[in-house]
């Protein structure tokens, strides 16, 4: 049970770092400046780690998968236990 949980968690953590890498490129947009010879150039922006959405999309999908998957190996595991005890008593 341990493993399974320690999974979720790196699910979990694997997710939400995919999602600040997500939300990093929203918050590094170009400023465009009235003076043009300091005026950026538009295609450029301001993060020095290059991220790749079509990457961080898969990333989240498979994410959210492992997260489910092992919320079902918890939920059987459960129900495994359960009829044990009720076998037992």
């Amino acid at each position: 049970m341990f493993n399974i949980l320690s999974g979720m968690v790196a699910s979990a953590q694997k997710l939400k770092n995919s999602a600040n890498n997500i939300v990093s490129l929203g918050r590094n947009k170009v400023t465009v400046v009235d003076n043009s010879e300091l005026r950026s150039d538009l295609n450029s922006t301001k993060t020095s780690k290059k991220v790749d959405i079509s990457k961080e999309m898969v990333n989240q999908i498979t994410a959210q998968a492992e997260f489910k998957a092992n919320a079902k190996v918890i939920m059987a595991a459960d129900k495994t236990i359960g009829t044990i005890l009720n076998i037992k008593s």
